[in-house]
């Protein structure tokens, strides 16, 4: 069911669509840089909540934002089936010595038993993946969708999404063995230009599974299982096989 679009949403449109990738970017900084990490996961699920209803309330219904409840099968089934190939991948990634090294980072090295349980259980699949996934595939999806056709809302929301990456992507290039290989600032400048890249067209490949299941449940699960995966992938060259 579709909401009503209030008159500010209809007289200036692409006003409210910059404004809200803007909010949403500078929101990705505060997220990352600001909150506590303690309440990172509480903070980032009530954001994402607020950027789901404003949208709906805008005039987006709630099978535009991907949470209508009848489409919530199709989403668990099509995200469930793309676990197998990913697990596969970072299977293959850790079992090449080329590229294991690239697995880990020091952030996770270090952490206890319950620590590890928690990222892979709570923080990634709730505090990251089904959090942006509402942000990206869900409110901003469907907020483009309003004026434009699949095609361009999906590289417009995936755009959004590569830039939200760039600082923890600035992290990243210091915290594993890209620093190594990426030693000048000129070299680290291109490695988060190629992780806005990357992610920006994993964000396409996401709002296909959000629009092929009806639901942000696929690519909630794929995002989790990518993120997920890619850290036991490094714990366990950090604890058994060595960098």
């Amino acid at each position: 069911m579709t909401a009503p679009v209030p008159g500010w949403a209809k007289r200036y449109p692409l006003v409210v669509e910059v404004a809200a990738a803007a909010v949403v970017l500078a929101y990705g900084y505060v997220i990352v840089r600001i909150v506590p990490e303690a309440v990172y996961v509480p903070v980032n699920l009530a954001a994402a909540g607020l950027a789901v209803a404003l949208v709906h309330r805008s005039g987006a219904g709630w099978d535009d934002l991907g949470v209508a409840r009848e489409n919530l099968g199709r989403g668990l089934r099509l995200g469930l089936l793309t676990v197998l190939p990913i697990a596969a991948v970072v299977a293959t990634g850790v079992a090449l010595t080329v590229s294991r090294r690239f697995f880990v980072e020091a952030r996770f090295t270090d952490l206890g038993t319950a620590q590890v349980l928690y990222e892979l259980l709570i923080r990634i699949p709730l505090g990251t993946a089904l959090a942006e996934e509402l942000i990206f595939r869900g409110a901003l999806l469907g907020l483009y969708g309003r004026r434009h056709t699949f095609l361009k809302a999906a590289l417009l929301s995936s755009l959004a999404f590569g830039l939200w990456h760039v600082v923890t992507a600035m992290g990243s290039v210091q915290s594993n063995a890209a620093g190594e290989v990426l030693a000048s600032p000129a070299a680290r400048a291109g490695g988060v230009l190629a992780t806005v890249v990357a992610t920006g067209a994993a964000g396409m490949v996401f709002c296909w599974l959000r629009r092929r299941s009806g639901s942000v449940l696929a690519p909630a699960i794929t995002h989790a299982a990518l993120n997920g995966l890619a850290v036991v992938g490094g714990l366990v060259v950090a604890r058994w096989l060595g960098g």
